[in-house]
């Protein structure tokens, strides 16, 4: 890596990433996000089985993925994606529940209503992190969106 100075500052030339690795990264990240949110939320919470967390993650976190991140998101926007990915995460927790034979009750319906709002905050700032530094959008960054209000 090479350093540049200008003025009073040092500007670094940057490595070229591979872009793979920026897609695996990024996929990663949301396993990782969806990991910690079912494991708090179903884990914790209700005292299901890991292996129901576990289902949930590898389900769900490459559906989200692969629909609202890479499909969605660079054609139609993030507010799309959004929209999107917060009935995606609802039905899809509700399906396998459903699939793997739990007895929902009202207190479930809160879980995933619970669950989806929180994934959803977390997407809305994953999708400037995806327009920024895997798709290359010149997008604000959540900081800059913040000081405009």
């Amino acid at each position: 890596m090479e350093s540049v100075k200008t003025g009073n500052r040092i500007e670094r030339e940057e490595m070229r990433v591979p872009v793979m690795s920026k897609y695996v990264k990024a996929l990663l990240i949301k396993l990782l996000r969806f990991t910690v949110n079912f494991s708090l939320f179903i884990g914790l919470v209700y005292n299901e089985p890991f292996s129901h967390v576990l289902i949930l993650i590898v389900i769900l976190a490459p559906a989200t993925y692969l629909i609202g991140d890479l499909f969605i998101l660079p054609r139609f926007g993030g507010t799309v994606a959004l929209l999107i990915d917060a009935p995606l995460i609802f039905s899809g927790v509700w399906a396998v529940h459903v699939w793997l034979g739990v007895s929902l009750g009202y207190g479930h319906y809160f879980l995933f209503s619970l669950i989806t709002i929180a994934l959803c905050v977390e997407e809305f700032i994953y999708h400037i992190y995806m327009e920024r530094n895997v798709f290359g959008m010149d997008r604000p960054t959540l900081t800059e969106m913040i000081n405009r209000l």
